[in-house]
């Protein structure tokens, strides 16, 4: 009995790490590694390639780049995506480290509609426990544009597609602590169907409206997501990530 004790332990201390349920990425991950995760809308499934945030995720996944780890989480999900950014990092839902230390991982979040608030949501408690976040990217549509940053994140951008954002008052995502966070852009769309930083528009300007302005139907929503994706992972130095195929800039 003691040695079938002592043989379990013992492939338990070398047991390879935890894949935790819904995930494939493994906890805790390498220090230095990159975890992307998309908040999907609440209607939306893990692996629906239908869905924009899903072939976002497939995009990214079939680089192949080393050291990058992608997931997405919908609506039943949030929860366990929580649970993944703590864990990736060796924390436990307590943001304690566990036996084998913290790990610094580089975390890049997107987060869409509903997702979009509960990304924010999961990097405030991120933020109690000192886990910072390279990358909060936001694709909402009128009526969740804006909000406050929290000040754990480095950088953040908010693609909005409201066509009433003349009587929405102009909202955008703001830093907490503007120091620490640089506001990447708060883009709307354009009467001219441009995409504008809000700043640059003027109150004067008329509503857009287009019979396809879903989120799910403007795949130029979702390249802004992708460039500012791209860009951070070649801020980061990570081998073979391609450049921005949509070039990043307010006035795209």
């Amino acid at each position: 009995m003691a040695l079938i004790c002592f043989l379990l332990l013992a492939a338990a201390s070398t047991a390879s790490p935890q894949r935790r349920k819904d995930f494939s990425t493994p906890t805790p991950l390498p220090a230095g590694s990159t975890l992307i995760v998309g908040f999907l809308a609440h209607y939306e499934e893990n692996g629906d390639l239908k869905r924009p945030g899903n072939q976002l995720a497939a995009r990214l996944r079939a680089l192949a780049l080393p050291g990058v780890y992608i997931e997405t989480a919908g609506g039943s999900r949030y929860r366990r995506a929580r649970e993944l950014l703590l864990a990736a990092t060796g924390r436990n839902s307590k943001g304690e480290c566990g036996p084998q230390g913290c790990r610094d991982v580089r975390l890049l979040l997107y987060g869409a509609e509903e997702g979009a608030a509960e990304m924010v949501k999961a990097v405030g408690k991120l933020k109690s426990f000192g886990v910072p976040v390279a990358l909060l990217a936001e694709a909402t549509s009128e009526g969740r544009c804006g909000g406050t940053i929290p000040s754990n994140v480095a950088r953040a951008a908010n693609i909005c597609l409201d066509e009433r954002w003349a009587d929405h008052g102009r909202e955008r995502i703001r830093a907490e602590e503007p120091s620490k966070t640089e506001i990447l852009a708060n883009l709307r769309l354009s009467p001219g169907e441009r995409w504008l930083d809000i700043s640059e528009a003027t109150q004067s300007q008329p509503n857009v409206s287009r019979p396809d302005s879903h989120m799910e139907l403007d795949p130029i929503v979702w390249n802004h997501v992708e460039d500012y994706i791209l860009e951070e992972l070649q801020r980061a130095g990570i081998p073979g990530a391609p450049a921005p195929p949509h070039p990043v800039s307010p006035s795209h």
